[in-house]
């Protein structure tokens, strides 16, 4: 899409800058997609890849996916990084509330969400790499903090009184 005179990509631009991590970080990187991608590429550069389908053909499903993952790292779409639009991913949320550690591309949320112990933002491959091998120097911890994070940030309880405050009902 073209904003104001700006073109702005989808995912494939960001995740070109990424595409070398898995042989840098001491975990295995899996990555689940459908559809047509460079799949061949993807595995030469040493990432896992699953059918996203699969694992997201039924709610419970991706519940299962998600709980039996160690966490999530993701790149956000061009648009949202480029705009620094504070956009935060609903699975991002889903991985926080499932007490697992999430490593996300630096969207500009980070006033709104604490960041350095189970969520990490990063603008680069090095800072990528530095929160995964953060998260694996403890991960029992990374994961007490994600489900913390989870509860005082997404709650609906929280969500809702911060909601309706703002609406001042």
């Amino acid at each position: 899409p073209s904003i104001g005179g700006e073109t702005y990509g989808g995912k494939d631009v960001e995740f070109l800058k990424f595409v070398h991590l898995p042989p840098r970080v001491s975990v295995t990187m899996e990555i689940a997609l459908s559809g047509a991608a460079p799949f061949d590429q993807l595995r030469q550069n040493g990432w896992q890849v699953v059918d996203g389908y699969e694992k997201s053909s039924t709610m419970k499903v991706y519940q299962n996916y998600l709980s039996g993952s160690r966490g999530e790292w993701s790149i956000a779409k061009n648009a949202y990084v480029a705009s620094r639009s504070g956009w935060f991913s609903e699975r991002s949320a889903a991985y926080l509330a499932l007490g697992k550690p999430v490593v996300v591309q630096n969207t500009g949320f980070r006033p709104y969400y604490p960041v350095g112990e189970g969520l990490f933002d990063f603008t680069n491959l090095d800072e990528a790499i530095s929160a995964i091998e953060s998260i694996e120097t403890n991960y029992r911890r990374h994961c007490e903090a994600a489900r913390s994070i989870a509860e005082s940030h997404f709650a609906a309880r929280n969500v809702l009184t911060r909601l309706l405050q703002q609406v001042a009902v």
